[in-house]
């Protein structure tokens, strides 16, 4: 009986362990492309496309909802990785990346953030 519940307990020992902040091979959302206008939802959806392609595992946010309010909420779920896309960065074909926990932001073509963020995502046994 003991051994049943012992996944569980590990788990729950991680997540106390890290206050919810998972490394990013661990978080179960690692990354919601998040768009700022109506106008880029094309766009975020090929983002979202290109991430899962590269073994990440990511959600859009198509919401009509202010960007700091979509911010905040991943935020508070503990998701490492927000990429933002508005209508300069559909011209572009950047995305706009804030990690969790850091102020600033970075500015990468969208080919470039999939290749950082799935070297990223590899679990240390295989880095």
């Amino acid at each position: 009986m003991a051994v049943r519940h012992l996944p569980e307990r590990f788990i729950g020992i991680l997540i106390e362990n890290y206050a919810g902040r998972l490394p990013m091979w661990l978080a179960p959302r690692q990354v919601v492309v998040a768009s700022i206008v109506s106008e880029a939802d094309g766009f975020v959806a090929e983002a979202v496309a290109a991430l899962r392609a590269a073994g990440l595992r990511a959600d859009a946010d198509t919401r009509n909802e202010k960007i700091n309010y979509k911010v905040r909420e991943h935020s508070l779920a503990k998701v490492p990785v927000i990429l933002a896309i508005g209508q300069r960065e559909v011209a572009e074909r950047t995305v706009s990346m804030r990690r969790l926990g850091e102020q600033g932001q970075e500015v990468l073509a969208l080919e470039e953030a999939v290749a950082r963020l799935a070297a990223e995502v590899l679990p240390p046994d295989l880095a």
